[in-house]
């Protein structure tokens, strides 16, 4: 709890691991791709942990609830709401395609469900339902400094802002 309506959301690693290994399992991933995803899993996030600490309103990992779970979650105890831009999203190579091609984890159908989101019916769209291992932190801060967190954390990207209201919308 404690993101506020204008806090920018940041996100410090790509989604998608959870597409990219169900599609190792079945043989159907490319093995660049899959490789990609092991050094994402295996980059460390202590770094930006004790960074973001610092200017943090609310943080949790990005794990088995998917991006938007995590998000829900922290709106829900935060009593915010949040917008996304979709085409901002860090994605995973390959991992949009395999989504488009109808692959998913497990867990998919389970996070899809829980969550109430606007959000349009794409690929890139289900990838927020998708479950992570070993993924980034998403991040409420001030609006005013995300853009100095963000020259300090490489990779990491600005994906929205929190909103008044409750509505979760992914455009």
């Amino acid at each position: 709890q404690g993101a506020q309506a204008g806090d920018a959301i940041i996100l410090t690693k790509p989604i998608g691991t959870g597409v990219l290994l169900a599609a190792e399992m079945q043989t159907k991933a490319h093995g660049d791709d899959v490789m990609a995803c092991w050094q994402s899993m295996a980059r460390p996030s202590g770094q930006a942990a004790r960074a973001l600490a610092r200017h943090a309103h609310a943080m949790t990992d990005v794990t088995g609830f998917g991006l938007a779970g995590h998000l829900s979650n922290i709106c829900q105890a935060s009593h915010v709401g949040a917008s996304i831009t979709l085409d901002t999203l860090p994605i995973l190579s390959g991992a949009e395609a395999l989504a488009g091609d109808g692959v998913r984890s497990s867990l998919w159908e389970q996070n899809r469900a829980s969550v109430v989101v606007t959000c349009p019916d794409t690929p890139r769209a289900d990838l927020i339902f998708d479950p992570q291992t070993a993924g980034g932190l998403l991040a409420m801060v001030p609006q005013s400094q995300a853009e100095e967190i963000l020259a300090t954390l490489p990779g990491s990207v600005k994906i929205g802002q929190i909103t008044e209201g409750a509505d979760l919308t992914f455009t």
